[in-house]
């Protein structure tokens, strides 16, 4: 019998109810004898290396033929407010800019998905995966998923080409989500990693 998984992605189901659940990954006696498959070919360097260093203590090797950092980027979406909807939460300012770009994308005959946190569920590790990936983190203001270091990274590492994430700058960069995987995230690609609604009216993409 071969188990096939990744503790550092999202965690066994019912750990929200049940805090000391582990994964099979996790239990000392089985890890000893695990074996890391150490190299990834579907995302683009720039985000691979990224994961590696933050996630994966520089273990995972990254093969792609893309190592633009244009590969990764950030859309501000400045005037982005959360909002509670029943049990979860809406950003409007974010799903308008999202719906921009998802037509652009469509216009211009590519591959793409749009990932939120409401969509980072059981299925996602496969259904997920494509071309261009637009990223809404919704949260403006709170923290929320964002200090889920599992689900985060599942969420990041969905694209084969690249990457869009919408959010507010100030909220990733000198907000609460500054620490965040995220927020270091945005940090390593600099101001020049960011886009703005001017950029996207020329119809820049990643």
């Amino acid at each position: 019998m071969v188990f096939i998984g990744d503790d550092k992605q999202l965690a066994p189901y019912g750990s929200d109810d049940i805090q000391q659940l582990q994964s099979v990954f996790e239990f000392p006696h089985l890890r000893k004898r695990a074996s890391f498959l150490n190299t990834q070919y579907r995302m683009p360097v720039v985000v691979g290396d990224f994961i590696s260093r933050h996630v994966y203590g520089n273990q995972l090797k990254t093969v792609h033929n893309n190592n633009s950092n244009t590969a990764c980027r950030f859309l501000d979406v400045k005037k982005g407010q959360e909002k509670k909807s029943g049990h979860s939460w809406v950003n409007e300012s974010e799903i308008i800019v999202i719906a921009h770009l998802a037509g652009l994308y469509y216009k211009q005959g590519k591959q793409y998905r749009v990932v939120t946190p409401a969509s980072l569920g059981r299925q996602v590790l496969q259904r997920n995966e494509e071309d261009y990936i637009i990223v809404s983190l919704v949260r403006s203001q709170g923290v929320g998923f964002l200090k889920n270091v599992r689900r985060t990274n599942v969420m990041l590492t969905r694209c084969k080409k690249s990457m869009i994430i919408c959010t507010s700058r100030q909220f990733v960069t000198a907000g609460k989500a500054a620490n965040t995987l995220v927020g270091m995230l945005a940090a390593v690609m600099g101001p020049e990693g960011w886009l703005d609604s001017r950029d996207i009216a020329r119809g820049v993409l990643p």
